[in-house]
């Protein structure tokens, strides 16, 4: 019995044993190889044995590689680094070798090859190398901004990126690849990052919150992350601060360039439209000033029945004094006979904004608008906003 457990010990450790003699077979040609070609052939052949415990091999390997590529002249040399760069760098994710984090990055740096550079950035990823992460993230984002130089290579690099910051699932990775999503790439790189994107945050309302917060970020990008937060499945209170955010900053300050003075007012109303759906819970008090502003400073008739529909689902008591003090003013013009056409259209929306408000201290305004001459069809309107209060 002892003699077949000496003979099963010997199955196992003999091969493990004759496996490092190899390695160091192999290890031994690699550095007496004069070649960038020969020392591909021989990590080829290190790989196709699947050699086990190779990770120390394929990661010295690539220190000389990246030590001797700047001495590599001929086409077919380079050829030959950027194979081999490849390979090596596969190999070392497959290990997790986050030790050769570093190494890594210095081939995404010193590299001119795109391919290369994606391969690598996805075995960051893969090598779990955490320090790391900030720099794929800024590569992203630059390659992002700068636009397509050279698209292939651009979709190339922004694609090893992605990959890599989804297999981090780190939530800082979220932001770059949420603008690559929506950036100047062909259709299976915006696939890529839209399918990143819940692996690296299932919620992602914080991020894209901070994104309408930073002044780094234009009003493009803060409309596009609010609109954002507006469709996703966040918690009711998470898009009432998005839009809360959104509203002040929409009315902080004025530009003279046509295009950031839309975005401005196109935030303003997406903001008030999140706010008309969910209210504005505990920035009720903060806000109101702004709604108001959104109904006297208004860029259009969008923004002011949007701004009378969101006091409205504000409802307190000062909310209905903003909707009154309209009311009223409405009213008064009826009686002047000044009234417009517009008015007309708001006080249909201020009548049921009033009744929306469910708040007794609505009722006064509404029995006023009975008080006037206004036609039928708005006293039956009126009192269809008093039964619902």
């Amino acid at each position: 019995m002892k003699r077949l457990i000496i003979i099963a010990l010997l199955s196992f450790s003999v091969p493990a044993l004759f496996a490092d003699e190899e390695l160091d077979f192999y290890t031994e040609q690699f550095n007496n190889a004069g070649t960038v070609l020969e020392q591909l052939g021989i990590v080829k052949t290190v790989i196709s044995q699947d050699a086990a415990d190779a990770s120390g091999f394929y990661a010295a390997a690539l220190g000389r590689l990246l030590s001797e590529y700047p001495n590599v002249k001929s086409a077919q040399e380079s050829q030959a680094a950027d194979e081999m760069a490849i390979l090596l760098v596969q190999e070392l994710g497959k290990g997790g070798d986050a030790e050769s984090g570093q190494n890594v990055w210095r081939v995404v740096k010193t590299f001119s090859n795109a391919m290369v550079k994606s391969e690598s950035l996805i075995a960051l990823g893969q090598m779990n190398a955490t320090d790391l992460i900030p720099h794929v993230a800024q590569l992203l984002v630059d390659t992002t901004t700068r636009g397509p130089v050279n698209r292939t290579s651009g979709e190339r690099i922004a694609y090893g990126a992605i990959t890599s910051l989804a297999t981090y699932k780190d939530p800082s990775g979220y932001i770059p690849v949420f603008f690559a999503a929506n950036g100047w790439y062909q259709s299976w790189v915006k696939k890529a990052a839209n399918e990143a994107l819940p692996l690296i945050a299932e919620d992602p309302a914080e991020q894209l919150t901070t994104v309408i917060q930073d002044a780094a970020y234009t009003f493009d990008q803060k409309l596009l992350a609010l609109r954002t937060i507006e469709r996703s499945s966040t918690s009711d209170e998470n898009k009432v601060k998005a839009a809360t955010t959104a509203l002040i900053l929409g009315w902080a300050g004025y530009s003279a360039d046509p295009d950031v003075q839309y975005k401005r007012v196109q935030m303003r109303k997406t903001a008030l439209g999140v706010i008309s759906a969910y209210g504005a819970g505990d920035d009720a008090a903060s806000i109101l000033n702004y709604l108001n502003w959104s109904y006297r400073y208004a860029a259009d008739a969008e923004e002011q029945l949007t701004a009378v529909s969101a006091l409205s689902k504000v409802a307190n008591d000062e909310a209905v004094q903003y909707l009154g003090t309209y009311t009223i003013e409405i009213n008064e013009k009826k009686a002047r006979g000044t009234l417009t056409a517009q008015d007309e259209r708001r006080i249909r929306a201020l009548i049921a904004g009033l009744g929306g408000t469910h708040n007794q201290a609505a009722k006064n305004y509404l029995q006023a608008v009975l008080s006037i001459n206004w036609t039928n069809q708005i006293h039956k309107i009126t009192q269809q906003a008093l039964s619902n209060l």
